[in-house]
């Protein structure tokens, strides 16, 4: 056991014990016959408290039970089947994937949802600023409530797209102990899931502790025969193969002669003589699939504690405290190692390549070199995500009929990131150098001074680098970020004074924020000394805001003819960012109840987002997006032909100093090496949101609730990278057939945007910039109806619950190009299906509980490369039903055991031509096929 666990383990027994030794109360009931005063009540959106309350904007809601019912362990799952949310990170995602897990309400990003544990925020994991969902206890939640719009008004930056707020179980009294388990038909990607919740009741009366801890393992899932749709890459595998290739530079080509092809590539025998390089999966290009994850292995260890006490009949001191240890890891395929420069003379150049080399104009030129370093192992991406927050409060009560709350919360997430199986770049070259005293048995002298340990590194041919070179080659480091945010506020609410209509009630507060970022990358990868992973750079900043807020109900009409109740909803809030100055966010809303069984509700939102520490100050870190390069006469990924406008043609032939044509220039590989860029000078987001609808509560069908509400959700200075993404400043560069255009040239970093290296490769350079607008809107329905069955008592049934929603998406349109109906799309990350639906359907049988979980994914467009490089059109991905089943046994009060099958149908996911994650969409479509849980409670 590491001294971490030990210290949390001892932690957990520490708030066991004082949980018992305050002693178990029994439930606290009304003496029979005595009324039961109906509560006010806070929803999720607003900070006033109604009876009664059916919020003005839409609202959905995840209960506990529905969360058992479907089988979920984690947070994410439960969340990904609403069709409000477009799915984030996940435990399917290997590349991409940070490790976290996220929610992404109506697709427009993780980082403009909001999220809320109990009204407050959680402290986000990433730099990004998203929240990492797997620091929610999931067992600990009560109900989920998303609300669909922005709701800066009412809870600052963020919520542009909505907010997600997890209402935790609070006043536990007792023990309980939960255990699941889940694994797949095929045997594989078995999770365990173990908590335990202590709570009592203080002596007096006055207070409770809630006490939970939580340990939570999966293992990790590889391509294998019986998923036949992940073992070999749809999109063409790699360029970069084990062999090694050799490429002829244009204005140094083999042959010594122009008219020859120029962008001749060799590969190699294991013998390291030199033939012509075999452009397909079956010949020298790479199959990554087979090594990358399917299912990424994970361990996660929580522990929350909450409590409450009334320090007197008026003020009630409240305390939140969280743990987690979020630990998974991604593996990729071994490095690919490109644009490598070995020299003419290396000591392990075969007779055969001398002669080829010799042919050149330059023949002491170094030769240009790729190779799939495979004999160092895949790569493997481990994730520690450790998070601690504590949220202290008091809550008053101000007297006629007013409430106030003053809170403090503390975060600090250190989220350290280990790799192993890298390659050094500095050690690759002095491997391969040649000079004074290298051959295949030792270094050379100037290398041995640099380097002790050195040892020859054998390029050419697969199976040809020792154990001694990929051990010194090899290079294991880690990262660690840091973030850290504190929050201080204070509020009031209460009538103001009475309106003929009803109480004109308020909220009025203050909150100060303060979110700081150090990010320290390990030295090789800060510096750019690494082959395999992105080389990113040291970050670091702070950011504050103050903010003042209030909110009114204001009724103006009730209980006349034709109006039982009219009335408005409103609220503002001002913020001073250090960032970006002063920025307005408000809230109108409008409720007409013309009967007692129909409400209309309408609502506009201006929120706003301010940039993260991140955003700001991201200084040039490495990635690689799927962008082909516009010269290229082939498509590497699939080997069909392209054809060059005359345009795009005289470009490229400045850029590499030849005919691309002439040259047959080949790119090796589907995706771009760029730099990516933060802005100090960036502004904030704004969005406008337009909700308007009807809830249909009939009193002559008791039990039916029903809802249609439609979204418009448009943002304004969209903060992302400059023309919509590394394709769209290919894009335009090209367009303008002019490097030193502005299309081609950022002044902002003072570079140019594209380049391209010694070997040819297209480089780019993407900064962030207020550049983009996006607006999506559609209509969502909801149905629910508990119906008890006259006819069915006893064994036969006792209650039938019926919940269905379902999204409609009418438009996703960034930067003009719509994408609704799109999956892979080239500047998305979302799928964007135009029908979304989630049902669930409970039945009770005594004490059995019989639950139906379905979800619909509709059909969608996958959308290659950018539109005009495009090389193929649209596949289409039919639609998808997901079933799950399952069932709940009270055995008696204090056991309950339960079990269910997950994609009861075996459905397989989609595949596609250009995904690099299992050729999927993991996040979307399930990859595991249909799998088992069960599981069982005690209680005590």
């Amino acid at each position: 056991m590491t001294r971490k666990r030990l210290l949390t383990t001892t932690i957990i027994s520490g708030l066991a014990i004082a949980a018992a030794s305050a002693g178990v109360a029994s439930a606290q009931t009304a003496p029979e016959g005595e009324a039961t005063e109906i509560e006010a009540v806070v929803v999720t959106g607003s900070r006033i408290a109604r009876q009664d309350y059916v919020a003005n904007s839409p609202i959905s809601t995840v209960t506990s039970e529905a969360i058992q019912a479907a089988g979920s362990t984690t947070t994410e799952d439960v969340l990904n089947r609403l069709p409000q949310v477009m799915p984030g990170l996940t435990a399917a995602s290997n590349n991409p994937s940070d490790g976290t897990a996220t929610v992404d309400l109506r697709g427009v990003g993780a980082s403009r949802t909001l999220v809320l544990v109990n009204g407050h925020r959680m402290n986000p994991s990433t730099r990004a600023n998203t929240v990492d969902l797997n620091n929610i206890p999931t067992a600990l939640i009560d109900k989920v409530e998303i609300v669909t719009g922005g709701a800066s008004a009412v809870y600052g930056s963020d919520a542009l797209s909505g907010v997600v707020n997890f209402q935790l179980k609070k006043n536990f009294e007792g023990v309980e102990v939960g255990t699941q388990w889940t694994g797949t038909e095929i045997g594989d990607g078995k999770t365990t899931n173990t908590y335990v919740l202590i709570g009592a009741n203080s002596p007096d009366g006055k207070g409770n502790v809630t006490a939970y801890a939580n340990y939570y393992s999966r293992d990790k899932i590889l391509p294998n025969a019986d998923r036949p749709w992940s073992l070999v890459s749809n999109a063409g595998g790699s360029g970069t193969g084990v062999t090694g290739a050799a490429s002829a530079i244009g204005t140094n080509p083999f042959g010594g002669s122009t008219s020859s092809p120029l962008n001749v590539r060799y590969g190699f025998n294991a013998d390291g003589t030199p033939r012509p390089f075999v452009n397909t999966l079956a010949g020298d290009r790479y199959n990554f699939s087979p090594v990358n994850n399917l299912l990424s292995p994970g361990e996660r260890f929580n522990i929350t504690a909450l409590g409450n006490y009334e320090i007197t009949d008026r003020l009630t001191a409240t305390a939140e405290l969280f743990y987690s240890d979020s630990r998974n890891s991604a593996q990729l395929a071994p490095t690919p190692a490109t644009a490598i420069q070995i020299p003419y003379n290396n000591a392990f150049v075969s007779p055969a390549l001398a002669a080829l080399l010799a042919t050149r104009p330059n023949p002491t030129a170094p030769i240009f070199f790729d190779r799939r370093m495979a004999e160092v192992g895949p790569r493997v991406e481990t994730r520690d995500s450790d998070l601690y927050q504590i949220n202290l409060g008091l809550k008053a009560d101000l007297g006629h009929g007013w409430t106030g709350e003053a809170f403090y919360s503390f975060g600090r997430t250190e989220f350290r990131v280990g790799v192993q199986n890298d390659v050094s770049r500095s050690k690759v070259a002095a491997a391969i150098a040649s000079g004074p005293g290298a051959s295949t048995t030792s270094c050379s002298t100037a290398s041995l001074a640099l380097f002790p340990t050195c040892a020859p590194l054998n390029m050419f041919g697969a199976g040809t680098i020792s154990p001694a070179a990929a051990s010194f080659i090899r290079l294991n480091f880690s990262d660690l970020t840091v973030f850290e945010r504190n929050v201080g506020s204070v509020y009031a609410t209460g009538p103001l004074f009475k309106l003929p209509a009803g109480d004109l009630s308020v909220a009025v507060g203050a909150e100060w924020r303060e979110d700081s970022l150090a990010f320290t990358p390990d030295a090789a990868k800060n510096s750019g000394d690494i082959f395999g992973f992105n080389a990113e750079r040291a970050v670091g900043g702070a950011s504050s805001v103050g903010e003042l807020y209030a909110e009114a109900v204001v009724p103006l009409v009730a209980d006349v003819t034709g109006v039982q109740y009219l009335g408005l909803e409103l609220g503002g809030r001002y913020s001073d960012y250090s960032s970006v100055g002063s920025v307005y966010s408000y809230k109108v809303g409008l409720e007409y109840k013309p009967i007692s069984d129909i409400k209309l509700r309408a609502m506009f939102q201006k929120a706003s987002r301010a940039p993260s520490v991140f955003e700001l100050y991201q200084s040039g870190d490495q990635g690689f997006p799927a962008v082909l390069d516009p010269c290229t006469t082939v498509n590497p990924g699939t080997g069909a032909a392209r054809t060059l406008s005359a345009a795009v043609r005289t470009f490229c032939t400045a850029q590499l100093g030849y005919d691309p044509v002439a040259g047959n220039f080949v790119a090796q590989n589907t995706q771009t090496e760029s730099f990516f860029y933060g802005n100090p000078s960036l502004n904030e987001e704004k969005s406008e949101t337009v909700t308007f609808g009807v809830v249909w509560q009939p009193s002559f069908i008791s039990g039916l609730s029903a809802t249609v509400d439609y979204y418009d959700i448009k943002i304004d200075d969209y903060i992302g990278t400059i023309k919509g993404g590394v394709s769209g400043i290919v894009n335009d560069c090209f367009a303008s057939g002019n490097l030193t255009s502005s299309a081609c040239f950022d002044s902002g970093i003072n570079l140019p945007l594209i380049y391209r290296d010694a070997a040819g490769n297209l480089k780019a350079r993407a900064p962030l910039g207020n550049v983009s607008s996006l607006q999506t809107k559609g209509i969502d329905v909801a149905v629910s109806y508990g119906w008890a069955v006259p006819w069915a008592g006893g064994v036969w049934g006792d209650k039938l619950q019926f919940d269905l929603s379902t999204t409609y998406l009418d438009s996703y349109e960034l930067d003009g190009i719509e994408y609704k109906g799109t999956i892979g799309a080239y500047n998305i990350s979302a799928s964007l299906p135009e029908w979304k639906a989630s049902l669930r359907v409970g039945y009770d049988v005594g004490p059995v509980r019989l639950a139906y979980t379905g979800t619909y994914v509709g059909k969608m467009d996958n959308q290659g490369n950018i539109p005009d490089f495009e090389d193929g059109g649209y596949n289409t991905v039919k639609a998808f039903m997901y079933h799950d089943v399952s069932a709940r046994w009270a055995v008696n009060d204090n056991v309950e055991v339960f079990g269910g099958v997950r994609n009861l149908g075996d459905k397989k996911p989609p595949v596609f031509d250009n995904s690099p994650d299992g050729n999927t969409d993991p996040n979307t479509y399930d990859i595991l096929g249909r799998s088992y849980f069960l599981g069982a409670k005690l209680r005590f």
